[in-house]
């Protein structure tokens, strides 16, 4: 698959840390017929860690055009640290970086209405556009979700 931008801001260290959202804007407005769902979540949000076992089983089960990016929100520096065990443990392999970009501009150019709340899931392709600002309680959730960017 060819990379995002040059360079790619998912390539080297597992996670990356991005201190200004602008580093990965690109990777919200691509415009082209892969799905992408790119979930923003946090390892001190409970429904955030809860549904990530999820998106892998979708990423896992799914043959289509989906690239599945998670980004942290994450500041602390210990608990950055500890992303790549945690996920590992619980065998989510899906790109993750970490954005500590705290200025609220970002977050209300990505969606007017989203204040930052966790977590919060992006799912484009190509013009479409949906914004969950819930957590997928469920795979069939998830699935729903994606289906009508899919084609399926």
């Amino acid at each position: 698959m060819s990379s995002l931008l040059a360079p790619d801001p998912l390539a080297g260290d597992i996670p990356r840390v991005y201190d200004r959202y602008e580093a990965l804007a690109p990777i919200l407005a691509q415009r082209n017929d892969t799905t992408y769902l790119i979930n923003f979540w946090a390892t001190w949000c409970k429904p955030c860690l809860d549904e990530l076992p999820l998106l892998q089983e979708l990423s896992d089960e799914t043959d289509g055009p989906l690239r599945l990016i998670l980004i942290s929100l994450d500041t602390d520096t210990a608990a950055i640290a500890r992303i790549p065990d945690y996920l590992a443990r619980r065998g989510i392999d899906l790109p993750t970086v970490v954005l500590t970009d705290d200025r609220q501009d970002w977050k209300t150019a990505l969606d007017e209405h989203w204040d930052g709340t966790l977590p919060t899931s992006f799912i484009y392709r190509n013009e479409l556009r949906y914004i969950y600002r819930r957590n997928f309680r469920t795979l069939p959730d998830v699935r729903e979700a994606v289906r009508p960017l899919l084609g399926g």
